[in-house]
């Protein structure tokens, strides 16, 4: 009997959708990734969606996009080693709407 994961990695590559999982990774693993960088205000930020290789985030000020412009490199290879299938290779920063909860 083959292991589960194998069937489900086989399953999802022939419906074409591990890349989405992929990407999808890299949105899961942004607030841990994002907390351990930058601190626990890291909270405030959200993973919204990966376009082409490019994580978007929703900052609640224009110092956070800075912020993550200033870590950028180490933000995406710290994704790239925890999502290494996701593709990630940049990182870009939007302004939150009001579903983002600043403190």
């Amino acid at each position: 009997m083959k292991p589960l994961a194998g069937a489900i990695a086989r399953t999802l590559r022939a419906l074409r959708l591990d890349s989405d999982v992929a990407r999808a990774e890299a949105m899961r693993a942004w607030p841990t990734v994002a907390s351990r960088l930058i601190g626990a205000d890291a909270e405030r930020t959200s993973a919204l969606r990966m376009d082409e290789g490019t994580l978007v985030v929703a900052v609640p000020t224009a110092q956070w996009a800075a912020e993550i412009r200033l870590r950028e490199r180490e933000l995406v290879d710290e994704l790239a080693t925890v999502a290494p299938r996701s593709g990630i290779a940049k990182i870009r920063s939007v302004p939150a709407s009001r579903s983002v909860k600043a403190p």
